[in-house]
């Protein structure tokens, strides 16, 4: 998927390097500014500008927090900062390696004296005690300043051997362990966002004059990553005009109508037991689930699309000189548009709310989350599977490619979105997207399917939602292509060679997680070695393929 994403944002790169065109729509122009700014060197008096900015605003929300830690830490990625997250990234700078000079910034405690200057070249005094502001950032640099031992018994392995990339704060002496950095994040994590803010800005106005006038630059690859999160629907339309791969949307609504029916099967032969009532909910949703490529409109017309585009960033007003001004307007556009047209809560697994979006509307799209990047998303609230176009590209999807490529790679990714649908949480509501209590209750009370959610919640934890799709869209893609059905088409699929076919079919499915970087097992599907490995560890079809013996004795978990 990386490798996607990377081929992505070259084409998107390659775009926005020529020269502009006659007549650009505004959005376009918004975009090349943002990218322009985004390519240009950068410098700390930038910094000190932003930071300025955001410390005068009566209200400093996640949004200015994240805009102020990317600039003041030189980040060539935008920091991806909720509520919930905030100390896993203080966690995360202290932890980052990176080389860097530094006497690029001043990290002794503040003094009483040192304090008061700062305080009185501040543009403007946004705390109105500030003998409040001294007593808690002293005490926050105590603590911090308390860390760290002249013990030499530690094991090397423990210990942090670098001061973080352009940290400005106060840095202990003697040795510091990985135990110390989580700690100090606790303290800077429950420190308020204007107290940050303020406080990162004093810290970089204590180095000397001329000590930071080196520029830098963010690669031109994390530029068009960027414009791409704070821009989607621009560059969406800037890289599909160019790059057109809607012909390939016949090959995905075969796949799919096949892998609805594959599930069909399973929801009539009823395991659980469901009520006529459930099984009628079910299968009606089944039946209206739809699949769309690309994340702007489908059914209107190129100057239609333009407009409705020109709509939604009107406001967006890009500086090509301003690259951290840049970001909190994005941010800001994102945020306005979350709370105005609540597109955030609808994408599946967040907070679902009663709204729905017209056809001809544009689809909602997180900064740094769905729409950004080639991953599929299902929307409950449309009962729809949406596949960005990027996910159509080479080593993934090529034109013409053998059907077994491509069922199991995409099939499988289709079958996972479509499972998602069936999950305890997604279930429940109707094709419609609206919540049916009848059969939320009908879930609390039929023994088969809790004990089937027992054992997910059992094995799998808080992954159990993943790991049911995985397992679900594996199999689905498997019938799909091997069993045979009224849906099926013309497959070459020699019974000679079936036991090759199988086990080319399981290679393919694995290569589609294989990426030069371990995802943590803390992440929302696991890591990709284990996503694989529990996702055949109890396939049937796998171990006679592979010739694995008998299966352990722990059995799948099966919701249907």
């Amino acid at each position: 998927m990386d490798r996607l994403d990377y081929n992505y944002q070259e084409k998107l790169a390659d775009l926005l390097d020529n020269e502009r065109e006659d007549d650009e729509p505004h959005f376009l122009q918004q975009l090349r500014n943002f990218y322009t700014a985004c390519r240009k060197p950068l410098s700390q008096d930038q910094v000190l500008r932003i930071l300025e900015h955001l410390i005068v605003m009566e209200n400093i929300q996640n949004e200015e927090l994240s805009v102020g830690l990317t600039a003041a830490f030189r980040l060539q990625v935008l920091i991806d900062l909720n509520d919930s997250n905030t100390y896993d990234i203080w966690k995360q700078l202290m932890s980052h390696r990176k080389h860097w000079d530094p006497n690029t910034t001043n990290r002794e405690p503040l003094t009483r004296e040192m304090f008061d200057k700062l305080w009185a070249s501040l543009p403007k005094i946004p705390f109105p005690f500030k003998e409040y502001y001294w007593r808690e950032l002293s005490e926050l640099e105590e603590k911090i300043m308390s860390y760290g031992s002249e013990d030499d018994g530690f094991d090397s392995g423990d210990l942090v051997t670098r001061i973080p990339p352009f940290w400005m704060m106060p840095w202990p002496n003697g040795n510091i362990t990985y135990e110390n950095l989580s700690q100090m994040a606790h303290w800077l994590d429950i420190k308020a966002n204007e107290f940050i803010l303020t406080y990162i800005y004093m810290r970089l106005k204590l180095v000397a004059e001329g000590v930071s006038t080196e520029s830098w630059h963010i690669d031109r690859d994390q530029c068009a990553e960027q414009s791409r999160q704070i821009l989607s629907h621009p560059a969406a339309w800037l890289v599909e005009k160019n790059h057109p791969r809607l012909k390939e949307e016949p090959v995905l609504q075969d796949i799919f109508a096949e892998l609805k029916q594959r599930f069909g099967q399973k929801l009539l032969a009823n395991r659980n037991n469901f009520t006529r009532s459930t099984q009628h909910f079910l299968l009606g949703k089944l039946k209206r689930m739809r699949l769309r490529l690309s994340i702007l409109p489908r059914n209107s017309s190129a100057q239609s699309m333009v407009r409705r585009i020109e709509r939604h960033y009107r406001d967006v007003h890009m500086n090509a000189s301003d690259y951290f001004g840049n970001l909190h307007i994005g941010l800001n556009h994102s945020r306005s548009h979350k709370k105005y047209a609540q597109l955030w809560a609808i994408v599946f697994g967040r907070q679902l709310i009663p709204s729905r979006i017209s056809k001809s509307d544009l689809y909602p799209t997180q900064v740094r989350g769905y729409g950004t990047y080639a991953s599929a998303f299902y929307i409950v609230k449309q009962n729809m599977l949406i596949v960005p176009l990027s996910l159509l590209e080479p080593p993934f999807y090529t034109h013409g490619q053998p059907s077994i490529l491509t069922y199991s790679a995409l099939g499988f990714i289709l079958g996972h979105e479509l499972s998602h649908g069936f999950d305890s949480e997604g279930m429940t509501f109707s094709s419609h997207g609206v919540g049916s209590s009848a059969v939320d209750r009908e879930l609390d009370r039929n023994p088969r399917f809790q004990q089937e959610l027992g054992c997910l919640r059992r094995r799998f934890g808080r992954k159990r939602y993943e790991k049911f799709a995985d397992a679900s869209g594996l199999e689905l893609a498997y019938s799909a292509y091997f069993d045979t059905a009224q849906t099926d088409h013309k497959r070459n699929r020699s019974a000679e060679e079936l036991v090759t076919q199988k086990q080319q079919f399981f290679h393919n499915f694995a290569q589609f997680f294989c990426s030069d970087k371990e995802l943590l097992q803390a992440h929302d599907h696991g890591s990709d070695r284990k996503r694989v490995n529990d996702a055949v560890a109890h396939f049937e079809p796998f171990r006679e393929a592979f010739s694995c013996g008998p299966s352990p004795r722990r059995r799948q978990c099966r919701l249907y």
